[in-house]
């Protein structure tokens, strides 16, 4: 986001997700706490796993240990299927398909963990494996072995990758503190560079697409890079390369271009990563102002953290288009959302939603939501207890405003109340400006954290951000500020805010 007429981008208000459209896979459990859906990460292991974990526990035999879905929806520990005792029909079945969670906000599509993946054909005599235990719906239902020939993974959502391709792991450290006073580093020790990012989870891994700003070192926001890291529990992020460059297309390779906000889901149908993104340019030719050229850009890769390649840059609806976020739904139904209005340099007042086509690459039909709330971008969606939440911010340029949010009692598209409640205090959300919000689905309870950029004006490149978990009082949603805080990636429950 930014003072577009000033040539600089201030965006408030993700996960990814894309940091946050973050889309928990592997796993989501829906929350015990209330409802909580399992935000933009949708898990394709099921709520707790399969029922008797991967395979189960033969009817005829002994079927070994049940095992759990475990905190990050294990499809189950590459439990037994149980020995045949007469070799007839032990059809150990893949466990039943688990939610990937309640609901998917910010542009996390809640999968399902699978269809129940058959354990095969009937069983002779020997012992019919459960099949290898995957993280997120990867519980084959009859691995190798009389068992049969392996069950589908099944949809993937949100990041979910493909369902019967996430490997057993451990899912990284179970408790963990986000220090918001820095360094915020990558495994080499360099500046983490995904600013206006968005978050997706793909199995037991949270990757997180941003602005790579590394040489933006003035206030300009020219287009070098989008990059993408990789961590397991959310504060140990290594740098995965830069996934989309100038040199993606010969299109990108101008001086003037803007590339902002880059979010990311995952289109089972496809087996696509699909990103998009903020198209935009610092100057234009007969326009005075920047951000002149408004609109939205496509990428497509086949895996998640591999080089995009470039699809189209186009009006969505024929509308100029800003800042943007996707929301995908627990069907995979898919949407873009941005900041629209007149195509041209100054402020866009709307604040659209478009249903996408079945691939994800382009727009159906439009919905004009927020209309009675004008100049707001850097949008983040969720979902809880049936409710859609967005937060945003409003358009000051680089300097920071306070974010605020409405709630939908319906859907995306509405109907939207017209009154914004506002977090933060004193005009500002402690200079911050939101980009995504991140679901973090426990067993005890689901957490939101409101993932954010803090904006360097002068040096874009030293921008840094600031995560802060939402608290719902029963009423409303509320933030306060901590210089450090922990959260416990099993439960979601929080300590130190």
């Amino acid at each position: 986001m930014g003072n577009h007429n000033a040539m600089k981008k201030h965006t408030l208000c993700t996960v990814t997700v894309s940091v946050m459209a973050l889309s928990f896979a592997c796993g989501g459990s829906t929350s015990p706490g209330g409802g909580g859906s399992g935000g933009g990460w949708a898990g394709s292991g099921g709520a707790t796993g399969a029922a008797a974990g991967a395979g189960g526990t033969s009817k005829a035999g002994t079927g070994g240990a049940t095992s759990s879905g475990g905190q990050f929806s294990s499809g189950g520990s590459t439990g037994s299927g149980g020995t045949s005792a007469t070799g007839g029909a032990t059809n150990a079945s893949g466990g039943r398909t688990g939610a990937g969670g309640s609901g998917s906000p910010l542009g996390g599509a809640t999968s399902s963990g699978g269809q129940s993946g058959s354990g095969g054909a009937t069983a002779s005599g020997g012992t019919s494996a459960g099949g290898q235990s995957g993280l997120g719906g990867g519980s084959a239902g009859g691995g190798a072995g009389t068992g049969g020939a392996a069950g589908a993974g099944g949809t993937t959502g949100v990041g979910g990758a493909a369902g019967n391709g996430c490997p057993a792991g451990t899912g990284g450290n179970t408790s963990v503190t986000i220090n918001n006073t820095g360094p915020w580093n990558d495994t080499t020790g360099k500046h983490i560079q995904a600013h206006g990012g968005g978050f997706l989870k793909v199995c037991d891994t949270w990757y997180w697409f941003g602005e790579d700003k590394t040489l933006n070192t003035n206030g300009t926001g020219n287009f070098h890079a989008i990059s993408c890291y990789a961590s397991k529990d959310l504060v140990t992020w290594e740098h995965r390369g830069q996934v989309v460059t100038n040199n993606t297309a010969s299109v990108l390779n101008n001086t003037n271009l803007i590339i902002e906000r880059p979010k990311v889901i995952y289109n089972a149908s496809t087996k696509l990563y699909v990103m998009w993104a903020h198209w935009d340019m610092e100057s234009c030719s007969g326009v005075s102002g920047g951000y002149c050229d408004s609109e939205a850009i496509v990428f497509t890769s086949p895996t998640v953290d591999g080089s995009y390649t470039y699809v189209n840059h186009f009006k969505p609806g024929g509308n100029g288009s800003r800042d943007c976020t996707l929301w995908q739904e627990p069907d995979g139904t898919a949407y873009f959302v941005s900041t629209g209005g007149t195509n041209g340099a100054g402020n866009f007042t709307d604040t659209e939603v478009y249903a996408l086509s079945s691939d994800y690459l382009t727009v159906k039909n439009t919905t004009k939501i927020w209309t009675a709330n004008g100049f707001v971008e850097a949008y983040a969606f969720w979902k809880y207890n049936g409710n859609y939440y967005g937060v945003c911010s409003g358009q000051t340029g680089w300097a920071p405003n306070q974010a605020r949010y409405l709630t939908s009692t319906g859907s995306i598209t509405g109907p939207w109340n017209t009154t914004f409640s506002y977090l933060g205090a004193n005009g500002s959300t402690w200079n911050s400006q939101p980009t995504y919000v991140i679901p973090i689905v426990g067993s005890q309870t689901t957490t939101y954290i409101y993932a954010s950029d803090i904006w360097n004006s002068n040096t874009l490149s030293l921008s840094t951000y600031l995560w802060l978990p939402l608290t719902w009082d029963g009423t409303k949603w509320t933030l306060t500020d901590s210089a450090q805080w922990s959260i416990n990636l099993e439960t979601g429950v929080v300590s130190g805010n």
